[in-house]
Order: structure tokens, then C-alpha cells, then sequence
């Protein structure tokens, strides 16, 4: 991955920047690194069944468009049902979950500024195809994530 500053930039998924995140492949296409913090952009296949808890940024607005599938969005007290083609933006401070209405979605996230890709890193481990992954055996480990995000300035409700 080359620097965004001055120079143009071609980003693909591969193996050097593609990750297994508890039965998605994602892959960050850019990441803040290149962006000199101002942006991150992750490809990804949101899957059915593994969608996360509702859950507020703090630090980052979280844009997606849908390259194919659908996703119900609860975005505060509204539901945006979307569908290839669709851009979704979801502010930070505001809390949100979502349903993949498909068995799964193709999306591009946006993330301003960057920085929260790092959360995917540090939750994952490096794709060894650019398949999506099997489906994780039992539930997630939801302490592991409360306090990975927690770092990443994420909030949850309390419950």
C-alpha cells in the first residue's frame, strides 16, 4: 500500500491486507496509515447471524454502501432497510446495530476519521483464502469484544 498523500493509489482485496473477523473477510482497502488519519475504507462481507450488538461510536462517523444483499440499519429510533446501491450513514454518537436481511452483504465501509480499522486487526487473524471463513463454533467471546472496542472509544449499553 502506497501513501494517499500526492500519489494516486490502486487498493484491492489480498491476502496482505485481508482479515477472518469472527466469520467475515474483511479487508482494509485503505487504511488511516495511508489517509495521514483522515479516513479508513474496508471492503467486507457482512454475514447473517453475526451481525454486532447495538453499539455507539465515539469517535468515528461509519458509512456503508452495499455492493449486494441486504441490511436493516437501526440507526436511534429509525430502521433504513438497504439494498445494493445503498449508502448508509450512520453519525457517530448516535447508537446503532443492524440485520443482514441476506444470508450476506458485500459492503464498503467508510470510516471518518480513521483509526476503528484497527479494531478489525486486533480482533482477527490473517485471512489464509480470500473466502469468507466458517462460521465460528459457539458463542462469541463478548467480554473480548466489549474491551476491544471499549479501547477503540466504542460504547455499549449497559445491561
Amino acid at each position: 500500500m502506497h501513501s494517499l498523500m500526492g500519489n494516486p493509489v490502486h487498493a484491492t482485496p489480498d491476502l496482505s491486507n485481508s482479515y477472518w473477523y469472527i466469520g467475515h473477510l474483511m479487508s482494509i482497502l485503505i487504511s488511516s496509515k495511508d489517509t495521514n488519519g483522515a479516513f479508513a475504507l474496508i471492503h467486507g462481507f457482512e454475514i447473517q447471524g453475526l451481525e454486532p450488538p447495538p453499539h455507539t461510536h465515539t469517535r468515528e462517523d461509519e458509512s456503508f454502501y452495499l455492493l449486494d444483499g441486504e441490511i436493516n440499519y437501526y440507526v436511534g429510533d429509525q430502521t433504513i432497510h438497504a439494498t445494493k446501491g445503498d449508502w448508509v450513514f450512520l453519525p457517530r454518537g448516535v447508537q446503532h446495530t443492524f440485520q443482514v436481511v441476506t444470508p450476506q452483504a458485500e459492503v464498503l465501509m467508510h470510516l471518518t476519521p480513521g483509526g476503528f480499522e484497527n479494531y478489525f486487526i486486533d480482533m482477527s487473524e490473517p485471512a489464509l483464502e480470500l473466502v469468507i471463513p466458517p462460521r465460528p463454533q459457539g458463542p462469541p467471546d463478548v467480554q473480548r469484544i466489549i474491551e476491544t472496542a471499549s479501547r477503540y472509544g466504542i460504547q455499549f449499553p449497559k445491561r
